[in-house]
Formats: C-alpha cells, structure tokens, sequence
C-alpha cells in the first residue's frame, strides 16, 4: 500500500505538471512505451496491457512517451519518466511487490496515471450519486363511495403525491362524489347530493417487491355539501359544510405505468344531516357513522 500511495501522489502531480491542451493526434501504446526491465520482471506486453486496462483505451496522445527502467541490481525497483511537450519528469520507486504480476499492476497503474489523471476517476473516486425513483405523481382516479354519503356515491378525483422521504409522502387530494335518489324514511319525496372536498394526507410505506408499493394513509377532509330535494311537498335545495378525518391503504402497481388504489374509510366530524317537512312533522336523515371509499385509477410521475 506504501508504494501504491507513492505512486498515486506523485502520478498525479506528474500528470497535473504536463496538462495541455488535447491534441489530434494519437498513436499505439506499445510506440509510446519501452521498457528496460533490468533486474526487474518488467515485460513490455504485459506493461502494456496493464497500462491498456486501467486507461480503458489502447492509443494516446503523440507527444507522449513514457520510460520504465528496471535496476540493474536490484529486482524491486524501477525507474519511471515521462516525456511530454519536451518536458520530462522522473521518479524512481524502490519496494515493488515480489509477485510480478502485482509489480507489473503498480507500474502500469503509475504509467497510466501520468498519461491521464483520471484513469481512476470510476475506481478511486466517491461512487456518483444515485437519483432515487421519482416520488412526485399526479394520480386521476374514479371514486366509489359507501355511506360516505347518505347511500352510494361515485365520483372522480385527482391528487398530487410527494416523496418526502423515501418512506414517507405527502398527499393533497381533490375528488368529488355525487349521489341520486336518496330517500328519507317516512317522506315521499327523493334528494340528490354533491359533494366536492380536498383531502391533505400524510403516507408511510416503502416497496414491496420491484413493481408494488404499499403505503398507509392518514388525513382528513374538508368539503362542501349540496342536497336538492324531488317530490317533497316543499322542495328545497341546501349546502353545508363537510369535515371527516380519514384514513386507509393505498396499493401502487407499476403495470407499464404506475395504477393506484386507495381503500380509505371515511368518519364523519361535522357533516350536515337531512331533513324533510311532512303532515306529520319532520322526518331526518342522519350521517352514517363511518363510510368506505375505494379510488382506482393512472398515475404519472414527473
């Protein structure tokens, strides 16, 4: 590891001393190199392909040659120098590993590294930062309702969802539900419903497997609510205002493109009651005491 750290050092600083401007023109390794190997296990063909793996490329620059020297006496040392630009640098390294083919590995990573700076650039370098999956989707949906209103509801729906965390998001929904025909006991007549409500949510859950993702949801939602009465003796149309905490599951399946279902239950906190006048008095339809929405639908990431 010494003599690894001493060649990278000063490698780099040859490499950094002849930085020029990039020229066309380029030729073959084995014209760039020679190699003396003296008492060394240096050979030119294995020094090469070593120089060759760690540049990635088997040319170089023209005005490049690069000198390696073995001692003549002494079988782990090794004299190395660079010519560029009529400049030259050298440096003698002493300590070589015994095994040749570990010795042959340090001087082909020095003599590439003088040659170019960022051979190590993808080995030695911080690992580059890998984007995390888009967490940003527009979901459009259609809604089917259980009691959320007086009966059934269907209606459509729109949400943004943004990843906060790779665990945790952040939802803002906007749906509406409609409902028709609704009946209060005792009355004759009927009542249509609108409801149009946004529902901020906060979701914790993480992948399950590469194309499902399970999270689990809790929120609440702020609305309105319009009924028009139909064949009542007198009838009325009203809007009141619409408050339930909400919570459930919501399932995201990569199927080409993403496809989210949320099953949710509904509570109610403030949600308008429904009254009706008749000969014997008035007759009401209360909230029911917890509802189910079940949205299905396209997502898109951006």
């Amino acid at each position: 590891m010494g003599v690894l750290a001493a060649l990278l050092g000063e490698t780099t600083r040859a490499s950094v001393l002849f930085a020029q401007p990039a020229v066309v023109a380029d030729r073959p390794l084995d014209a760039a190199i020679d190699v003396s190997p003296g008492a060394t296990c240096l050979d030119a063909g294995r020094l090469e392909a070593q120089v060759r793996t760690w540049l990635g490329r088997g040319n170089v620059p023209a005005e490049v040659h690069v000198h390696v020297r073995g001692d003549e006496r002494d079988s782990r040392a090794v004299v190395f120098s660079i010519e560029r630009h009529a400049k030259a640098y050298e440096r003698r390294f002493d300590q070589l590993p015994e095994d040749c083919t570990e010795a042959t590995a340090v001087v082909g990573l020095a003599v590439a590294l003088a040659i170019d700076a960022s051979a190590l650039h993808g080995i030695v370098a911080n690992p580059p930062e890998v984007a995390g999956p888009k967490r940003i989707l527009l979901a459009l949906q259609i809604g089917a309702g259980f009691q959320v209103m007086p009966e059934g509801s269907v209606g459509p729906a729109v949400g943004i969802e943004y990843g906060l965390l790779d665990w945790l998001s952040a939802r803002l929904d906007a749906w509406t539900q409609f409902s028709w025909g609704n009946s209060i006991e005792g009355a004759s007549g009927v009542f249509d419903t609108a409801l149009a409500a946004a529902v901020p949510d906060l979701c914790a859950g993480g992948a399950v497997g590469d194309r499902l993702r399970l999270e689990l949801c809790s929120g609440a939602g702020f609305g309105v609510l319009h009924a028009q009465g139909h064949g009542f003796v007198v009838s009325r149309s009203a809007t009141g205002p619409w408050i339930v905490a909400q919570g459930g599951l919501r399932l995201m399946a990569r199927l080409g493109i993403p496809w989210i279902v949320d099953i949710g239950a509904v509570l109610p906190l403030h949600v308008p009651s429904f009254r009706a006048d008749t000969a014997l008095g008035p007759a009401y339809s209360q909230p029911n005491p917890a509802g189910t929405l079940v949205m299905v639908g396209p997502a898109f990431p951006f």
